[in-house]
């Protein structure tokens, strides 16, 4: 989904954003790496919670896309850091579209099934799995590349703010 230069620009403002957290909490990169994981697993479900498609017990539809948006923007700055910290080349990552006619909920659980999966074994072929199911997800969702790059600068404002306010 996104394309190289996309990905360049959320790489490099996820590392100075990463830096800026490593040197205020006075913490390491790799001491953080595990925390980083289930923080990810976390607001991947905060994402699938508020998208709804699980909830057949429930009439109420999904939230507005703002709101999908702001959840899955977070889940992409841990997935982002966690690349960056692995060394993961972007590079060689091409975007391959799940099958559209797989369910979403069956994409979600593939995505977590895929996030515990690169946790054991760190591989740029796990991460490459992950990313095609997140953005798979994400065109399901109807986010387009302005979407999610406009959101991620937003957001990510937002956090080194907040880093800055000792958050």
């Amino acid at each position: 989904m996104l394309n190289q230069e996309q990905f360049t620009t959320i790489i490099n403002l996820q590392r100075e954003l990463d830096n800026k957290i490593i040197t205020t909490r006075s913490v390491s990169e790799s001491s953080t790496l595990t925390a980083r994981f289930l923080a990810l697993l976390v607001e991947l479900a905060e994402f699938a919670n508020e998208q709804r498609c699980f909830k057949y017990w429930s009439s109420k539809p999904s939230s507005a896309k703002n709101v999908m948006l702001e959840e899955y923007i977070d889940g992409l700055h841990f997935i982002i850091s966690i690349a960056n910290s692995l060394n993961i080349n972007f590079k060689k990552y091409h975007f391959i579209e799940q099958d559209n006619e797989v369910e979403l909920t069956l994409l979600f659980i593939s995505l977590f099934a895929s996030v515990t999966t690169f946790f054991t074994s760190k591989t740029n072929e796990n991460f490459y799995q992950l990313l095609n199911f997140y953005f798979s997800i994400a065109k399901r969702c109807e986010f387009t590349n302005n979407d999610i790059i406009s959101s991620y600068l937003t957001k990510n404002k937002i956090n080194h703010l907040r880093q800055s306010q000792n958050y």
